[in-house]
């Protein structure tokens, strides 16, 4: 039988393991967490780039967190914050104003998709609208994406100012849109008329919508590239060429993304 100055001494060095293993978890739960990928992203890719995130991390063991907004947005918040791993805009236009303001590195910059703008109608097109002219009509209820943050946004004035119909169509728009996503709701729930949107938003809900061509609009890309801001810009790579490789576009052109240069 053990003394009691024994037990007492058993007991301690119990507490003393117990202690240092705890010390050891949470240094091991530090540092995992430190080894999560961090992505910023223009919610035009969210149903996509969300599915390729979780595979990324089923074959990998790399966790990939995802936030997603404007591509504006996003990119303001990585540039304030100074961090982030990945950026994913949703049109090119933005990855070149990452690359001018030296936020990403262009030396890893991959092309991930290509969308094409279009005119986004409710199904059946109940306002019978033929064209961007249409959308200056009287009465009618347009979104278009703020083009202050989001790439949708300066697409729809772009188009529109090169048609010469900003002026007419502009009284129009009753809501700017926060992000792609919410361009594409405003027509699943039928609150307006008319958006200026992406021709996938048809594909993912082609029971609640309708699309017209836009004349001339040109195709743009969808890029991804690794922030400078990253703290493992390896593991960082890795996704952009995962997103960008066999697997990842084939997780996009399941979800109606074109993943072959028009």
């Amino acid at each position: 039988m053990f003394g009691r100055k024994t037990w007492f001494f058993v007991a301690g060095i119990v507490v003393l393991v117990g202690c240092i293993g705890f010390i050891l978890l949470g240094r091991d739960a530090g540092t995992a967490s430190s080894e999560r990928l961090l992505v910023f992203a223009g919610a035009a890719s969210q149903p996509a780039t969300s599915e390729v995130a979780r595979l990324f991390a089923e074959r990998t063991g790399i966790a990939v967190d995802c936030h997603f907004g404007g591509s504006g947005t996003v990119l303001n918040q990585m540039k304030m914050e100074r961090i982030g791993d990945l950026y994913i805009p949703g049109s090119d236009d933005y990855m070149e104003r990452a690359e001018a303001e030296k936020l990403v590195d262009p030396a890893t910059r991959r092309t991930v998709c290509w969308l094409l703008p279009v005119i986004c109608v409710p199904k059946g097109n109940p306002a019978r609208l033929q064209s961007l002219a249409d959308l200056g009509r009287a009465g009618l209820r347009v979104t278009i994406g703020d083009p202050k943050s989001v790439c949708l946004g300066s697409i729809a004035v772009a188009a529109l100012e090169k048609a010469g119909l900003y002026e007419s169509v502009s009284p129009r728009i009753v809501t700017f849109a926060s992000d792609c996503q919410q361009v594409a709701s405003h027509i699943r729930l039928g609150e307006v008329d008319a958006a200026i949107g992406f021709d996938v938003f048809q594909r993912q809900s082609p029971g609640d919508m309708d699309t017209l061509p836009i004349a001339g609009a040109p195709t743009v890309s969808v890029p991804v590239a690794v922030s400078v801001f990253s703290k493992q810009p390896e593991r960082a790579l890795k996704f952009a060429e995962f997103i960008a490789g066999p697997e990842g576009r084939e997780v996009f052109a399941r979800h109606g993304y074109t993943v072959e240069k028009p």
